[in-house]
């Protein structure tokens, strides 16, 4: 998580680290997995957009999720909390 690098880590970092996980879980690659090295990865995670599922075949709400996992800005970035709530009334089997 950008917070990380400055030393800043927190129980929001772990909904960094969740959103990260689904997109390599969900297409098969971390999206950081081509960093040459640690100063390489810190560049992009701190200053490149955040990554995003790249098809076209997930849910809005999957997605959002995602998306929501990973806002950089830490004090904007979902709780567990808030992620549980948008899972429960978005993925729900009404």
């Amino acid at each position: 998580a950008p917070e990380c690098f400055n030393e800043r880590v927190c129980m929001k970092s772990d909904v960094w680290a969740l959103g990260i996980s689904i997109i390599e879980m969900a297409e098969g690659k971390n999206p950081y997995s081509d960093c040459k090295n640690e100063e390489d990865m810190q560049n992009r995670v701190c200053r490149e957009e955040s990554p995003v599922l790249t098809s076209s075949g997930w849910s809005d709400a999957f997605v959002d999720f995602v998306k929501r996992c990973l806002v950089k800005d830490v004090d904007k970035r979902w709780s567990v909390n808030e992620l549980m709530r948008v899972r429960v009334a978005s993925w729900s089997d009404d």
